[in-house]
């Protein structure tokens, strides 16, 4: 079975693509050289085939004896080591060499010259005497010269003559071979050819079959198919084993996450991965870094708005559950006073679930219209209008700077509405009598943005509330008097960062400004 563990699949898999590369390799390598010596047999057969069957229809034309014909062809046979088989026009055998052997070599003799050499085999030994018979009476003779004018069978004078044994091999002859077995050294050729030859007036004369040639490289062959088995075998372990290697090195970081989540899994949701590197496990480690940390700043916002939504609902149900007590005791007079302040908290309590199912909406992506493009100075106009006249009824100064022209943006208006309505409504509820708001709309610094703001001459924001400003359920200490749930600017920022703005929050020479930017449309 294929192991599942990457620390061995991956050494397998190396290990098999280096096999059968390998393969291919040794393949196309041994295909190759065992066809270019194949060719070089075969030409070198062909190339003696034909010499020697111009040279033996000489002999056959002069009509020479049996045993010269077996003289030469053995002598052929030694020289090309190879089978010589010599056949009549009737397809009958008059010579055959069988395999290459040993023959003699005579040196020596004034009448041949000095320094010549006459090469005959163990059937035609030299012999101290020499037939009288003339040349073209009789073919009694011991010996043959062949040359190019055609058979010569003048003796050898009386002159000393040396005989020297010789033994073929394929890769030469060797001298002063005494044995008389047969010497072929390694394996012989398979292949075979064969020529006809043809007298003056185009009669056939004969056939010429070499065949038992060298097998010219077949040693090389087998000594680079042996050579190719050891490296094959050593690129197959060296290839493992770098699989081995590389799969600790790929396997360690996942063990590590392996360990990073199944900490989280157990609920330590502080645990983080610790892989310092630049590749892809890097890159995952730091994602899932921060993936881990969006989990866990989310559980524990979540943990912190369940305490505070049950902190901020157990106030109005208490004061709820009161003023219900209090009414069944009390008078008409009292009871309607007592249920006047419950219906208040009702609908505190309804602010309240309203605001945190919207918020639970924006953050979730599921309360966006699909986008369209508006025109933002008409949406800020037409949402100011109400509070203006909120404004004239409370004492305080409402002032709204508008640009003449249409700032296009792509948005939703009702959320947009929304939190523009929620900036002007914290606005006046922090503003005393006799104070101001204002409202402003202008292009941005940056030609792509359009930046709006509200400011009021309030109460202001303290320090240390800043940073939490746009928290669930936040209040500022200077702000317990005043009614609310915490939710509104929290709504606000989910509003913005839903279109691709930001909001800001801070104080000004007096009283607080909250700074809205809006990607613009061109």
């Amino acid at each position: 079975m294929f192991p599942k563990s990457i620390r061995w699949r991956l050494p397998l898999s190396y290990g098999a693509i280096a096999l059968l590369a390998a393969l291919a390799l040794g393949v196309v390598l041994l295909t190759s050289l065992r066809g270019y010596y194949a060719r070089q047999e075969r030409d070198y057969l062909m190339g003696n085939v034909q010499e020697i069957a111009r040279r033996m229809a000489r002999l056959l034309a002069l009509e020479a004896p049996t045993e010269v014909l077996q003289s030469q062809v053995d002598t052929f046979a030694f020289l090309s080591q190879t089978c010589v088989r010599l056949r009549d026009a009737t397809g009958r055998v008059l010579a055959d060499s069988g395999a290459p052997e040993s023959v003699q070599v005579a040196s020596g003799g004034a009448h041949a010259g000095e320094g010549d050499v006459i090469i005959l085999s163990e059937r035609a030994r030299i012999t101290p005497t020499v037939s009288s018979a003339q040349a073209g009476e009789s073919f009694g003779i011991t010996h043959f010269v062949i040359t190019d004018s055609g058979l010569s069978t003048e003796p050898p004078v009386a002159a000393p003559v040396e005989a020297m044994p010789v033994a073929g091999t394929l890769y030469g002859f060797v001298l002063g071979q005494e044995t008389t077995v047969p010497v072929v050294a390694g394996p012989r050729s398979d292949q075979s050819v064969r020529t006809d030859f043809y007298d003056q007036t185009g009669d056939l004369l004969g056939t010429v079959e070499l065949s038992d040639g060298p097998a010219y490289g077949r040693e090389i062959v087998n000594s680079v198919a042996r050579a190719w088995a050891v490296a094959s075998g050593v690129a197959v372990v060296l290839a493992a084993g770098v699989g081995w290697l590389v799969s600790r090195r790929m396997s360690g970081p996942l063990l590590a996450l392996t360990g990073v989540t199944t900490q989280m899994a157990e609920g330590d949701l502080s645990a983080r991965a610790d892989v310092a590197r630049q590749d892809e496990f890097g890159t995952l480690a730091r994602s899932f870094n921060q993936m881990a940390g969006r989990v866990e700043e989310t559980v524990t916002t979540l943990r912190r708005f369940v305490a505070d939504a049950a902190h901020e609902l157990h106030t109005p149900l208490t004061a709820l559950r009161t003023n219900l007590e209090l009414a069944a005791e009390a008078g008409p007079e009292e009871e309607r006073s007592f249920v006047a302040q419950a219906q208040e908290q009702v609908a505190r309590l309804e602010a309240l679930t309203k605001g945190l199912l919207d918020l639970s909406r924006l953050e979730a992506g599921n309360a966006s219209a699909p986008y369209e493009p508006l025109d933002l100075v008409a949406l800020v106009r037409q949402v100011s209008e109400v509070y203006a006249s909120r404004a004239e009824q409370a004492g305080i100064a409402f002032a709204l700077d508008l640009p003449k022209t249409p700032v296009i943006v792509s948005g939703n208006a009702d959320q947009l509405c929304r939190a523009v309505g929620n900036l002007l409504d914290n606005a006046l509820k922090f503003t005393p009598a006799g104070g101001g708001v204002t409202l402003r709309l202008r292009p941005s610094s940056c030609s792509r943005q359009v930046e709006l703001w509200v400011q009021d001459s309030g109460i202001g924001i303290p320090e240390e509330d800043l940073p939490h400003l746009f928290e669930r359920f936040h209040r500022g200490r200077n702000a317990t008097a005043y009614p609310g749930s915490g939710l509104g600017l929290v709504i606000v920022k989910a509003i913005v960062e839903a279109h691709g703005g930001r909001v800001r929050g801070e104080n000004v020479e007096q009283g607080a400004r909250f700074t809205v930017w809006l990607p613009r449309q061109r």
